[in-house]
């Protein structure tokens, strides 16, 4: 019975040695093959490097070879010279990542040249329960916005736990709502809640945010301020455009306000400045979100109109606003044949104009105040009408009067008259016919500018009317139909004008 139990003994011994190449004399030993740890834990593993050969190994290089994911293996270089049957004891280390629970086998290797020495080994990973909280919340949120609060717990656990969570939340000292609920997770998972208050009032508000998973109890509070600002606004329309400005307390501009003009949206600027350009009278309604307090507003926009009267050498110009009020202090800018002439009006709307600085002819005129959309209009001028003078005679006094005899009268000669007459009619009567059915165009051409008017008849009136002229030009208007410089030309195209109504076109030459 000793003799067979030895031999079984001598069997076993190539079984219980570590794996070795082909002729190595390399062998490596760890002094412990079984070890334990959760996800986190650095596990450090003593062996001994043995030399059975004959000659000196050096140059030793060791490392732990296992599963590809969750463990990160270390690795050494023993540069100490072991000679024959000589032994060194070191150690190297791993670390555990967010593995699964369960047995793992991993394997030491000691390299030398071509020669190799392996044994294997035994990690055994424990559940490891642990999570993070997490609660998204800014210090502050202006009245009138709504605030979303997203609530975080994320499984760092390398199986599944569960648990229960819940929240608290406070304003002021008071439980506005609590929550709370049993969950599992994942590992890597995440449970995500957004609080949602709609235009929470102002006060100071809590988050309580709690967890335990597996008897491990976490928690996080944050907290929070809703506050209102006392803001004030300016609107107005100046130059064209409604403005809108919002300021603070001290007078400075605030950004990101909502302004609402006519239904349009807008937001002020990093000035607190909101511009919106008009082209049309009328009123416009201002919206103003002032931190959740809503103003309303109206913005009364006019526009200016002009009528015109010629008196001899002055033009007076009246211009009133859209309800007809004379404006005053309004900016009258009349251009003719001659320049440009400027005048203000007086507290009646009316404004002078020299007509000996713009010349007679076409003129156009125009008014413009900060205040008011401007306004402008073509008009036409002609020059006074002198009145003339008539010689007189004086009878001299003492001269007796004399009572003349009336002849008799000699018969009417008409001879050569008659024929003269007749031309006459036929004349008139040519001259009738173009006034009674032809239109009239007259031309007329003043230091850079081209006028051209345009009558139609007495007793009917014109359809498809135009008139094209090779002239180089600048720009055109006309008080009636369509204008425009086409191909070194103006051509000018009235769809239809009344009998004796009247049309005018200015050209700007170049």
């Amino acid at each position: 019975m000793k003799l067979r139990g030895l031999l079984l003994i001598i069997l076993l011994i190539p079984i219980l040695l570590p794996r070795v190449s082909a002729q190595s004399p390399l062998v490596i030993v760890p002094l412990n093959d079984e070890f334990s740890g959760v996800p986190g834990d650095t596990i450090v593993i003593p062996f001994q490097l043995r030399n059975l050969g004959n000659e000196t190994v050096s140059n030793v290089t060791v490392y732990v070879t296992g599963p590809t994911k969750g463990f990160l293996y270390g690795s050494r270089v023993i540069r100490e010279p072991i000679e024959p049957n000589g032994t060194i004891s070191e150690k190297i280390s791993i670390k555990i990542l967010n593995v699964n629970p369960g047995e793992y086998n991993l394997t030491l290797v000691a390299r030398a040249g071509s020669s190799y020495s392996e044994a294997k080994i035994k990690v055994h990973v424990k559940t490891f329960v642990d999570y993070t909280l997490r609660v998204d919340v800014n210090d502050e949120y202006i009245y009138g916005n709504n605030v979303t609060i997203p609530l975080r717990v994320t499984s760092r656990a390398n199986a599944v736990i569960i648990g229960r969570l819940g929240y608290t939340l406070s304003r002021d000292g008071t439980v506005l709502e609590r929550f709370a609920t049993t969950i599992y997770l994942r590992p890597g998972e995440s449970w995500v809640k957004e609080l949602r208050l709609t235009k929470p009032e102002v006060g100071n508000y809590s988050v309580y945010f709690w967890a335990n998973f597996g008897g491990v109890f976490k928690s996080k509070t944050a907290e929070f301020r809703v506050y209102q600002r006392n803001l004030g606004y300016d609107a107005y329309f100046e130059n064209g455009a409604i403005y809108v400005r919002v300021y603070d307390e001290k007078g400075r501009g605030v950004s990101n306000i909502s302004v609402k003009i006519n239904g349009v949206s807008f937001k002020t600027d990093d000035d607190g400045t909101v511009s919106y350009l008009v082209d049309e009278p009328g009123t416009y309604e201002l919206v103003l979100n002032l931190d959740g307090k809503v103003a309303r507003t109206l913005i009364d926009v006019k526009k200016l109109f002009l009528s015109a009267t010629q008196e001899n050498e002055t033009l007076l110009v009246r211009v009133v606003d859209s309800a007809g009020k004379p404006v005053p202090n309004v900016t009258v800018t009349a251009s003719g044949p001659l320049g440009k002439d400027y005048s203000t009006t007086n507290p009646s709307g009316i404004a002078e104009v020299n007509l000996e600085k713009t010349g007679y002819g076409t003129l156009m005129l125009r008014a413009e105040s900060s205040m008011y959309i401007g306004g402008e209009t073509t008009v036409r001028v002609s020059p006074p009408v002198k009145p003339t003078t008539t010689s007189s005679t004086t009878t001299p006094t003492n001269i007796p009067s004399v009572t003349p005899t009336t002849p008799e009268k000699p018969p009417k000669n008409y001879g050569p008259l008659a024929a003269i007459l007749l031309v006459s009619g036929l004349l008139l009567a040519g001259t009738s016919y173009a006034a009674f059915f032809r239109p009239i165009v007259r031309e007329e051409m003043l230091e850079g500018y081209y006028f051209v008017k345009v009558k139609a008849p007495r007793l009917v009136g014109i359809d498809g009317f135009r008139f094209e002229r090779a002239v180089n030009a600048v720009g055109v208007r006309a008080t009636k139909g369509k204008a425009e410089v086409k191909d070194g030309a103006v051509v000018w195209e009235i769809e239809h004008l009344d009998p004796e109504e009247e049309a005018y076109l200015q050209v700007i030459l170049g």
